[in-house]
């Protein structure tokens, strides 16, 4: 788990100012009346620490909560946010780390659980999701993991349960279920399966029992059930046979 004094030794190399402690001489202006040098400003409960050039912020932002600790590093090149971002809880652990390119999302964004474990991780491109988010249990398993594209689903979505196993799997193509949708058994053994398009089930269904052994067949069309429809025990005999058109059972 990494502290706060990691991130902070970062943003020291990295940035072109640092600020720590308590600044005295603050809040100047020029002549012509623009922010200079050191200032600090007030956020809520957060106290800010940064240098203005030409009445922009530049350089690294330090927050403090009011006891003193640090709650914010920021980046700052003519007055935006450009590189990272880091919120830090009141035990010194990061809850929240982004990097910016003029004020937008752009990369990775990390959100923790107390204590710095994994909460979320997420891909953007100039504030939209592209790429890979992953979702977490505050114990570090998986929860989600998926792909984006321009902020919809795009490629295969999993979902896992608290033990760690997969449970659903979606194929998406431009944030419509558009391929295989899969439900799972905690063993890993295929629970469900049917394909589907425009996030509409259509084609075979097959359900299974735990052991591998087919439980009930059938089809869909358009999202309903169409046709024959049969469950099977765990011998392979047919216990029920049922017959559908456009979603109804016909008598």
């Amino acid at each position: 788990m990494k502290k706060i004094i990691f991130a902070l030794f970062l943003f020291v190399c990295m940035g072109k100012y640092s600020v720590a402690g308590v600044v005295s001489d603050t809040n100047k202006t020029d002549a012509s009346g623009k922010k200079v040098g050191i200032w600090k400003e007030k956020t809520g409960q957060t106290d800010w620490y940064g240098n203005y050039e030409n009445d922009k912020r530049e350089g690294v932002w330090v927050g403090y909560y009011p006891n003193g600790v640090i709650s914010n590093i920021e980046e700052y090149r003519q007055g935006k946010r450009n590189g990272y971002s880091i919120a830090v809880d009141k035990s010194g652990f990061y809850y929240q780390k982004d990097y910016y390119v003029n004020d937008t999302l752009n990369g990775l964004s990390v959100a923790y659980f107390s204590g710095a474990k994994l909460r979320s991780e997420i891909e953007y491109k100039m504030g939209v999701v592209n790429g890979l988010k992953r979702l977490y249990y505050s114990d570090g398993k998986k929860q989600e993991e998926g792909y984006f594209k321009n902020n919809v689903r795009n490629g295969i979505t999993r979902w896992y349960t608290s033990d760690g196993n997969v449970s659903v799997e979606y194929t998406y193509v431009d944030g419509n279920i558009s391929g295989k949708m899969k439900t799972f058994f905690p063993n890993g053994n295929i629970n469900s399966e049917v394909n589907a398009v425009n996030s509409m089930e259509e084609g075979e269904y097959h359900e299974f029992y735990e052991n591998g052994k087919l439980k009930a067949t059938g089809k869909y069309v358009h999202g309903k059930k169409e046709g024959v429809w049969k469950e099977m025990d765990t011998d392979g005999k047919v216990t029920k046979t049922e017959t559908y058109k456009n979603g109804e059972l016909k008598k």
